[in-house]
């Protein structure tokens, strides 16, 4: 059974950004629905079969306990129950204005929230398969190579769409960012940060395949031969899976997601640097390539997002000012917040007159660290930031310590980099394709940050799964 529950939570993953990202009512409650079912069916098969051996809960109990805090936090948001003087002043003026009181709560729309709250257990569900999975190591790559692939054709489709002059989205007339490439995604920046998120996993992949090829060099004619030997079928498809993608996210026109793909990267070659493991000058042949293609990619495809780069500089728009709203809104609640998912009603109570009426609602604050802030309230914000962090810490961490398979724990620091970086100027995280996927992630990210002889040669689905895992180094 777990290795059904293995497949099927790949499947999940990468038919997420399917039905638009999985970003409507209908498709993000299938996804919670479907992630809570594998959840079900883990727990049941852990329970029938012994040799399932979950990890070990030294390695999670603090985040767990912070993260079901949270959770009881956002249920009391919603909550009726809680004091009055606790609620949103909102629910006591409409109650006036109807001359009849109204059950309030912390939370301007309860039901909003609620739902939000489900989407936010369904990305941890997620969370929790890839840490369980990803402690074997060939589960691991599977995972890796899965997310690869699955970035490879959203952008393979993304481009017939773009280069033949469809104009569509599945079989949905586009109806926005029309002369940009979004693939299955509405947003063009959305599309870019999975993208981004898929070209780090794929850079991930190549490493060991670099490593190996690369073994001589290429300053002498027999490293160039032993090179030539060595790079199978693998290390080409990587290379020109990152190529796709990477033309693909160009062409999505996001300056915001290329900086901080850019910066992704970036991490990367500095967490193998760091690690060790990778030769110096496996580091600085990686580099120079990518540099080269970058360059080509960005002469052919990249034009169009130079010039809105270009433009970043002196282009004002209106997010400043809604962020600077934003920040307004949470001084006003810094410590109960206003509930998940309210930030569109939040908006129109503190638009002022520097929106003008043709300016629509801003259901985004194109800041998620602000967004949540307001929403969830400080102290929340601050518990959340510290789950977060701390798990790109410990990756961190195990990039510093791990003798072998350390890419995956440097993706995890490398992805959180991207991520991170993107929030601070949109909302990768609230599209669900997107933070299923980085989950997923960060699961095997993190799995794969310590030693295995750590936990006493405990292995964690090795009679389910058939598979061994092999000896890890011990740092």
């Amino acid at each position: 059974m777990a290795s059904f529950i293995f497949w099927a939570t790949l499947a999940v993953v990468a038919l997420a950004p399917l039905p638009l990202a999985s970003n409507r009512p209908w498709s993000w409650s299938l996804l919670s629905l479907l992630i809570g079912i594998l959840l079900v069916l883990w727990a049941f098969a852990v329970v029938r079969d012994r040799s399932i051996l979950p990890v070990q809960r030294s390695r999670y109990w603090p985040a767990a306990i912070i993260f079901a805090a949270l959770v009881l936090w956002f249920l009391v948001q919603a909550s009726p129950l809680t004091p009055v003087v606790w609620h949103h002043p909102l629910w006591q003026q409409a109650g006036e204005a109807l001359g009849r009181p109204i059950s309030g709560a912390i939370s301007l729309n309860p039901m909003a929230s609620e739902t939000t709250l489900m989407r936010l257990i369904g990305y941890a569900g997620v969370f929790w398969l890839g840490l369980q999975f990803g402690r074997n190591a060939d589960r691991a790559r599977q995972i890796f190579w899965m997310l690869a692939t699955a970035g490879l054709l959203y952008s393979i489709y993304g481009l017939v769409i773009d280069l033949g002059g469809y104009n569509m989205i599945l079989w949905y007339d586009k109806w926005a960012y029309q002369a940009s490439l979004t693939s299955t995604f509405v947003n063009r920046n959305s599309f870019a940060a999975y993208a981004g998120l898929a070209l780090i996993v794929t850079l991930a992949l190549m490493v060991p395949e670099l490593e190996k090829s690369l073994r001589l060099g290429l300053k002498s004619r027999a490293g160039i031969v032993h090179f030539l030997d060595h790079a199978g079928i693998g290390l080409f498809f990587l290379v020109v899976a990152f190529a796709v993608i990477a033309t693909a996210l160009l062409l999505s026109h996001s300056r915001g997601a290329l900086v901080s793909t850019t910066i992704g990267i970036a991490v990367f070659l500095g967490m193998m640097a760091i690690n060790r493991r990778m030769r110096m000058g496996t580091i600085v042949v990686a580099a120079s390539a990518l540099g080269a293609a970058a360059y080509v990619l960005l002469s052919f495809s990249g034009e169009v997002t130079l010039v809105r780069l270009a433009e970043l500089a002196t282009d004002s728009g209106g997010r400043s000012v809604v962020q600077d709203l934003t920040a307004q809104a949470i001084g006003d609640a810094p410590i109960t917040g206003t509930g998940l998912g309210t930030y569109g009603e939040v908006f129109q109570i503190y638009r002022d007159g520097r929106f003008g009426p043709q300016v629509p609602s801003y259901d985004k604050a194109h800041n998620t660290y602000l967004e949540f802030a307001l929403e969830a309230g400080l102290p929340a914000f601050a518990a959340m930031m510290l789950v977060l962090g701390g798990i790109a810490a410990l990756c961190l961490r195990g990039v510093l310590r791990r003798r072998r398979n350390a890419i995956y724990p440097a993706a995890g620091v490398a992805a959180t980099a991207l991520i991170g970086a993107h929030s601070a100027i949109d909302f990768p995280l609230q599209i669900p394709a997107i933070a299923v996927t980085y989950m997923l992630l960060m699961g095997t990210a993190y799995a794969q940050s310590w030693s295995h002889r750590r936990d006493g040669g405990r292995s964690t689905t090795e009679g389910s799964l058939k598979t061994s895992i092999r000896p890890v180094d011990t740092p």
